[in-house]
């Protein structure tokens, strides 16, 4: 089975930064390996789960736990969630001269009815001068507080964070 590419990228990058995604996350996605810090790629890699970009995934990580995992297992285990918000609750080490690095997060998300949040603090080491993910320790919580659209700063009719190319409202709105 083929990894679903998006019809549109989004305007707004899926990682909160509130930039442009192609100057943000969008960078990264077209040039794997090139996320300067323990940060920059867990964004990036937030935002490829959001839009489906299952090759990016698999390209930036070392899984000391399934070193063999693909883009389509990655697929296969995400591919009816829809990531709705990120949130950097803490960062240690990760910078550009740094070998390990380590970013504690939580994401919120939709899968069909429900809804959820995972929290994570994620391991990235740097191996020839490119990082990647290489553990976490996380927790899901299911049936969490639903965020708000104003709590995204989307409006009803702004386009997706997810890359579907429709409206919000019509889609994860």
């Amino acid at each position: 089975m083929p990894n679903k590419v998006p019809n549109q990228a989004p305007i707004l990058c899926p990682c909160g930064t509130g930039s442009p995604y192609e100057m943000c996350c969008g960078m990264y996605h077209h040039n794997p390996g090139t996320a300067p810090t323990a940060e920059a790629l867990m964004r990036s890699r937030y935002s490829a789960f959001a839009l489906q970009n299952f090759d990016y995934i698999a390209a930036t990580q070392k899984l000391e736990s399934d070193p063999e995992q693909s883009a389509t297992d990655v697929q296969e285990s995400n591919e009816t969630t829809q990531w709705i918000k990120l949130k950097i609750n803490e960062t240690e080490s990760g910078l550009e001269k740094d070998k390990s690095g380590m970013v504690s997060f939580t994401a919120h998300f939709k899968e069909g009815k429900h809804i959820g949040r995972l929290s994570e603090r994620s391991l990235f080491k740097k191996v020839k001068n490119v990082w990647y993910y290489v553990s976490g320790e996380h927790e899901v919580q299911g049936n969490t507080p639903h965020v708000l659209p104003q709590e995204m700063k989307l409006g009803r009719n702004d386009p997706c964070h997810c890359g579907s190319g429709k409206k919000f409202k019509k889609c994860c709105g």
